[in-house]
């Protein structure tokens, strides 16, 4: 499966100018009068991928390249001269031999600077209400944030500040500040210190705001820090107002400042790279895990300086999965990588077409998947039970819409599957939802999300010239939509990629746009789901296609291992990453796949426990 539809498999080792000798003329023979400096097509430029260096920090684009070339997609079949097999192979051999040295490591490790990141509104929502104990979503009506190169909204170059944000940021203050003095116990909890005969106001003050001011800032606020809040402070209290009343103001500054929006690691002058502190590192470990500030635990051993001790930080992290809060793990990370987080907002299944789709079906379709991986964390699983597994997470009206019997109630809960059709993200009726039209399911939409969210090897993108399939698979003219797929990829310069991404999708066509199976389609002809893949390997169920993916399982594990890696650093990944991943793939397989070994080995990794001058 992996040599079929993804890059090829890797051989030997890079030499310093080989790429540039080597593969740079096939380059230039074949390629730079269509992906050249004037007018590439497609936006596609090969010209500046020059040496073994460009190649490397390329490596992605290059494995596509590689592919298209590969299956003769590439040069097409209209130019004057067509590269020969020997010279096919000889590019290739060279694209093989940057990938296995970036998977060896042979070139000087760097450990990454993620760009100075602004807590983004989930993080600001979860962050404010364990700073302050309130119960609604402080940073729901913020903007929403973009997803950056990695695909995920905590990615530091994606969180832009625009001037609303700074408004939205105020307004937000005063609503968290009007909940917590509606609730004395909340007050007080924050409080925690008061006025005697002993203590004055001023120094009552000081106190609240260095452990208040201490966790906001997620390090030790310093001296000149508190006294610009002890000013607000003073200023409301000289005037005649209560101490509660007078803390109002500097509490309300907290979450406004710098300090507390935006994650804020030290630089270190004179030095290429460097480990971060221990309170740098209990706030890149609480954001990976809970998506929120460290708790008091992690303050604690930050603040003693113990929590970068290996033991202790495999202890911290083994708590921390089995919290709760790591249900937000599954949520962002999860609903981001494999798409569930469209079931919430962007899918919109017709209402006439599928008045099944009730608002309460959606939830249970979305607590389905969040609840599967969350099991699959907490339990430590293997992680090939994303692909397969023999449960899923149901409540009533979901097993009903799944046609399973024996669940009872609205809560969700671990059922037993029977069906191999079923088990996995690649059964649950919110991926198929997510990946289908309004009208209709999307065999290109749901093949491109079996090659990019699941194996890390996305399509390009359709040419400028694709057409459009219909909106609808009810057809006038009797045809099924498969053959009306079939006719829009006759097209040359759609063939190509659609031999590789259609029958992916064509294998869920069982699957209806809301994740219902079916035998026959809207026009009521039987479902065709055979599927046949280049090299002439077929299969026609959702059962099938999981096995094709559990026989080769290295793609999966490496864009796994990949995704996580990107999410819990908080920005994209680079060439000088990839032995980082490879590692990592090798400890998951060393410890039998289970789920927590990646987790535990993407805290221990040299990049999450350092930082880089350069990028």
């Amino acid at each position: 499966m992996r040599g079929l539809i993804l890059p090829l498999a890797l051989a030997a080792t890079a030499g310093a100018d080989d790429f540039g000798t080597k593969a740079v003329p096939f380059l230039k023979a074949h390629c730079y009068e269509c992906h050249g400096a004037d007018d590439p097509k497609g936006g596609i430029e090969l010209h500046e991928i020059t040496s073994t260096d460009a190649a490397f920090r390329n490596h992605e684009f290059l494995d596509r390249i590689a592919e298209a070339v590969k299956w003769e997609d590439m040069p097409p079949n209209d130019v004057d001269v067509l590269p020969t097999d020997v010279e096919r192979e000889g590019f290739l051999k060279e694209i093989d031999r940057v990938r296995e040295a970036l998977e060896k490591g042979d070139f000087p490790r760097q450990a990454g600077r993620p760009t100075l990141r602004r807590l983004n509104r989930d993080e600001y929502s979860y962050t404010v209400r364990d700073l302050y104990g309130v119960k609604f979503l402080a940073g729901s009506d913020f903007p929403a944030d973009g997803a950056g190169g990695s695909g995920f909204n905590n990615t530091g170059d994606a969180l832009f500040v625009p001037p609303v944000l700074m408004e939205k940021y105020l307004a937000a203050s005063r609503r968290v500040m009007d909940a917590l003095y509606a609730s004395d116990a909340s007050l007080q909890r924050v409080l925690l210190a008061k006025p005697s005969d002993k203590v004055s106001p001023e120094e009552a003050a000081r106190q609240v705001l260095i452990i208040q001011g201490s966790l906001a800032f997620r390090r030790r606020i310093s001296e000149e820090e508190v006294d610009r809040l002890l000013g607000l402070f003073r200023t409301r209290h000289e005037r005649g107002d209560s101490f509660e009343a007078s803390m109002r103001s500097p509490m309300q500054a907290l979450l406004v400042h710098p300090a507390f929006l935006f994650r804020v690691e030290q630089d270190q002058a004179g030095k290429k790279e460097w480990k971060i502190s221990d309170f740098e590192l209990a706030t890149r470990l609480s954001y990976f895990l809970w998506a929120s500030m460290p708790d008091r635990e992690l303050f604690q051993l930050a603040d003693q300086g113990k929590l970068s001790d290996p033991a202790v930080l495999r202890q911290q992290t083994l708590r921390m999965i089995a919290d709760p809060r790591i249900e937000y793990l599954a949520r962002h990370f999860g609903g981001q990588w494999l798409g569930f987080d469209d079931l919430r907002e962007v899918a919109n299944p017709d209402p006439e077409r599928f008045p099944e789709f009730t608002p309460s079906l959606r939830l249970a379709m979305y607590r389905e998947s969040v609840d599967f991986l969350k099991h699959i964390v907490q339990e430590n699983r293997p992680v090939l039970e994303l692909v397969h597994s023999d449960y899923t997470f149901l409540n009533d009206e979901l097993a009903r819409h799944y046609r399973i019997a024996g669940v009872e109630g609205a809560a969700t809960r671990k059922v037993a599957l029977s069906n191999p059709q079923r088990g996995g993200v690649i059964g649950q009726a919110s991926i198929l939802t997510a990946t289908s039209l309004p009208l209709r399911t999307s065999p290109v939409k749901r093949g491109s999300w079996i090659l990019d969210n699941l194996l890390g090897t996305p399509p390009p993108p359709p040419p400028q010239d694709a057409g459009v399939l219909p909106a609808d698979d009810r057809s006038t003219e009797g045809l099924s939509f498969r053959k009306q797929l079939e006719i829009h990829r006759d097209k040359p310069s759609c063939a190509g990629c659609h031999a590789k991404i259609d029958p992916l999708g064509f294998g869920l066509e069982n699957f209806d746009a809301i994740g219902r199976w079916r035998e026959k389609d809207v026009n009521g002809k039987r479902v065709d789901s055979l599927a046949v893949l280049p090299g002439d390997i077929s299969f026609s169920s959702p059962a099938e296609l999981k096995k094709l993916l559990l026989s080769s399982d290295d793609l999966f594990l490496r864009n796994l291992t990949r995704r996580m890696l990107a999410y819990a650093l908080g920005r994209q990944l680079e060439y000088y990453d990839e032995p980082t991943v490879t590692e990592l793939v090798g400890e998951l397989r060393e410890n039998q796949l289970n789920s927590q070994s990646l987790i535990l080995g993407i805290v221990q990794s040299h990049p999450f426990q350092h930082r880089g001058s350069t990028r």
